[in-house]
């Protein structure tokens, strides 16, 4: 039946597409009142849902951020014409891809022929399959391929407005390329980088106008993810700077937040410890498909696992002891579990095929597909008995010290307001969209229930569980995050139960 297709993608969460069903199907046997009528009455129920109010407030935080005005502190930048790409790797050509989508001229740079030879294919194989597919003509790809060039050669670099450094996570690279960025770049121009971890302020630390450096961190794949993080370099990133990487967002048809710089910045710091949480129950006897079901069924677009697999295995474990080192030790990683990954690296995730789970060479997943070598090695960590866990006690734990991070990340001023930690999370990780972010999900579901559901997992699974004093003062003075918005008490949560089903 109709409806049944309904299910998988959404998990049940989003009414409004079975209640549609059900008033166009009712209206074609029925009369013209009558299918006015039912239409009105599954409106006004969905109208008055959380659902709604929370996928209302998170439409008008997207369009706040493609407004320029008031983002910048009245700082203009420039909308940039010419781009630079340090890297053609993956990253880096899909940066260049999309740059020449918007009318961009690119200049991608490699320190290897081969790997710029790469980089420039994988452009050309993008625009070709667009014309194949009957999205592009062969005039239009054809113009936009021919914006990109590429070569070896530091001076391509010499024309451009910004360029964006998109090379390997390793800080001495980095700093070695902004030197040689700043001497043949003109004064003017901003110079970025894509690091997903790294400090942007160290970076900016070798420059003689650190002023002109500034994050541009863009997800992967650059295609599909809307957000980009623009981060700022301590006090020295110049208004200007901050404000031409958010146009430079902007032209590319992206969502940006403002953030500081800290490790992770906002998305991957509370990403990292939500993939940390999922690890240790891991570690704790839960098995992996359980796991991933149950942020499923609480509105993730994929379990933890699934998104390991899909960052890559050894890309998260790398980042780890960056947050750690950064964070402090509630981003431990088990050593055992971090030489797992490393001692195997034909296990990586989707790239290699393989990671938690098994793909194909399509990079679907396998029916069935847990990877049962993999999970072999970690049942060998297992430290207790295979433990059952409700899957809302999942949920809860892995949520939980996602909204504590959070809570630290506005405390420590990484942004300028909590809109902007939802809209992250909701754009850079697909947080369940119809609660329409971590902040605005405690809203939703009561800060004193949320305070007292934390109190009661911290005796069972300890200290990370305790609520932030932020919580536990907000719960006390029946405050919440988003005071301006319809009272949570007001509106309720339609379940997928309610949903109607057509007898057609």
């Amino acid at each position: 039946r109709w409806h049944d297709c309904l299910v998988p993608f959404p998990q049940g969460k989003y009414p409004g597409p079975y209640f549609a069903l059900d008033a166009a199907l009712h209206s074609v046997g029925a009369s013209q009142l009558s299918a006015d009528q039912l239409e009105a009455r599954h409106f006004g129920k969905l109208g008055n849902s959380s659902q709604s109010k929370a996928l209302i407030s998170l439409f008008k935080m997207m369009e706040g951020a493609k407004k320029f005005a008031g983002k910048c502190g009245g700082a203009t930048g420039i909308s940039p014409k010419r781009i630079g790409v340090v890297g053609a790797g993956v990253m880096g050509s899909q940066i260049a891809v999309l740059c020449a989508k918007k009318g961009l001229g690119v200049y991608m740079r490699d320190i290897r022929r081969e790997v710029v030879a790469k980089g420039l294919a994988l452009v050309k194989a993008t625009f070709d399959r667009r014309v194949a597919k009957g999205r592009m003509t062969r005039e239009k790809a054809d113009a936009r391929i021919a914006l990109v060039r590429g070569g070896t050669e530091v001076s391509g670099f010499s024309d451009c407005d910004l360029v964006i450094e998109a090379a390997v996570e390793l800080m001495p690279l980095k700093k070695k390329i902004f030197l040689e960025l700043e001497k043949t770049v003109r004064p003017d121009c901003v110079i970025a980088t894509n690091t997903s971890s790294l400090s942007i302020t160290e970076l900016a630390s070798v420059l003689a106008n650190p002023e002109r450096c500034v994050g541009i961190h863009f997800f992967n794949p650059v295609g599909k993810m809307p957000l980009v993080e623009v981060i700022k370099g301590g006090e020295k990133t110049s208004g200007d700077s901050i404000a031409t990487g958010y146009r430079f967002a902007l032209q590319l048809g992206k969502i940006p937040v403002i953030c500081n710089d800290c490790p992770g910045f906002v998305v991957n710091r509370i990403l990292g410890i939500y993939m940390g949480e999922a690890v240790k129950l891991a570690i704790e006897g839960c098995q992996l498909p359980y796991v991933d079901d149950a942020l499923l069924d609480f509105g993730m677009p994929m379990g933890p696992f699934r998104l390991m697999d899909e960052v890559g295995l050894d890309v998260a474990a790398h980042v780890a002891p960056v947050l750690e080192q950064g964070l402090g030790e509630r981003y431990a990683s088990d050593p055992r579990y971090l030489e797992l990954v490393k001692a195997n690296p034909q296990w990586l995730g989707k790239k290699t095929s393989a990671g938690f789970y098994v793909y194909d060479k399509a990079g679907k997943g396998i029916q069935g597909g847990l990877n049962p070598g993999f999970k072999r090695k970690l049942d060998r960590l297992v430290e207790t008995s295979s433990r059952r866990l409700s899957k809302s006690t999942i949920a809860d734990r892995c949520v939980f010290v996602m909204l504590n991070e959070a809570c630290m990340v506005l405390e420590e001023g990484m942004v300028d307001q909590p809109e902007d930690l939802d809209l992250a999370m909701v754009m850079g990780t697909g947080f369940a969209p119809f609660s329409a972010g971590p902040l605005s999900y405690a809203d939703f579901r009561g800060i004193s229930q949320c305070v007292a559901r934390m109190r009661e997992l911290a005796k069972k699974f300890g200290k990370r569980f305790e609520p932030h004093q932020m919580l536990v003062k907000m719960a006390n003075e029946g405050r919440r995050f988003f005071p301006d918005r319809p009272d949570p008490k007001q509106v309720r949560q339609i379940p997928a139960s309610e949903c109607p089903r057509s007898k057609l």
